[in-house]
């Protein structure tokens, strides 16, 4: 396939969402990949990759300057919604300051930057939410990328968001997420705890990587919710997950926030109206089943 002039970066390189951006965008254009860390076992054929910091300014002005990225996709953040309470300077550093890094350097050379951020801004109380309701977040995660939102927002830079959430997906050295912790623990037949108030749109990688491309190509300067076209709860996603894979959901107990006695607030009604990215972008994302199937196709196919 014939790649289109022009190199485009990709921070967060090493993470779920930022592996997918990868794959998906090596054969289209000239991928220059960026993690704080490199793991040559998992860079893929093809790619530029860097070590480089994002709350660096130097770092990302020479960067950009030396390479003139037309896009840059943003999928590096700090997402320890617990550890955030206490790792406070930590997650600013990374939500707030990186962002500012990032929409500087863009603005000061003409790239576009596509940011994701999260349905943690919002409290939960009254979802699901659109792109224009009022954010009022509940912990400092969520505190954290609202104000990377409006950092980028009053930077001066092309840019565009993509707020997401419950992102689950296959990839190469990564954490264990929601679906394939799920997926672990009923393999080895364990009980685990899912809660059932807990609401939202549970979002395949690969699928939002791939309306993050279509975001950037277009010519929007907006907000989008990008995520799974279905709203469901935890626990009901989880017995989905056991029906695909052929797992026993017998393991699976239901239980409520409340009884996880974790460190920050979760909203618990956060989920999203994605007609505005389905009507302007022309892009629908999978159903919970139909994301569930198509990630498991993936880890079949490339043997995780």
């Amino acid at each position: 396939m014939q790649k289109v002039k022009g190199n485009v970066f990709v921070t967060g390189a090493h993470g779920l969402l930022g592996y997918n951006l990868v794959r998906l965008l090596k054969d289209k254009f000239d991928v220059i990949a960026l993690d704080v860390t490199t793991q040559k076992e998992i860079c893929l054929d093809g790619v530029q990759y860097f070590q480089a910091d994002i709350t660096s300014r130097k770092t990302m002005l020479d960067l950009v300057k030396n390479h003139h990225p037309r896009y840059i996709f943003n999928a590096a953040a700090y997402t320890n919604v617990d550890g955030a309470e206490t790792e406070r300077e930590l997650c600013w550093k990374i939500n707030v300051d990186g962002v500012a890094r990032l929409a500087h350097a863009s603005r000061v050379y003409g790239s576009r930057l596509i940011h994701v951020s999260t349905d943690y801004i919002f409290n939960g109380n009254t979802g699901p939410y659109r792109e224009s309701d009022r954010p009022e977040p509940l912990g400092y995660y969520g505190k954290s990328k609202l104000a990377g939102e409006n950092e980028l927002i009053c930077s001066g830079a092309n840019y565009a968001i993509g707020r997401t959430m419950v992102l689950y997906g296959a990839a190469p050295g990564v954490r264990l997420n929601f679906v394939t912790w799920i997926v672990t623990q009923l393999r080895a037949n364990k009980n685990i705890r899912i809660v059932d108030d807990q609401i939202g749109n549970p979002t395949l990688a690969s699928d939002l990587a791939a309306a993050l491309i279509k975001l950037a190509v277009s010519s929007k300067q907006d907000i989008y919710h990008l995520a799974g076209s279905e709203i469901i709860d935890r626990y009901h996603f989880a017995l989905l997950v056991a029906d695909v894979f052929e797992l026993d959901a017998g393991l699976i107990e239901r239980i409520k926030t409340a009884d996880l006695d974790q460190a920050a607030n979760r909203p618990l009604n956060s989920g999203f109206f994605t007609d505005k990215a389905e009507k302007e972008l022309g892009f629908k994302m999978a159903t919970a089943r139909g994301g569930i199937e198509r990630l498991k196709a993936e880890m079949a196919n490339a043997q995780y």
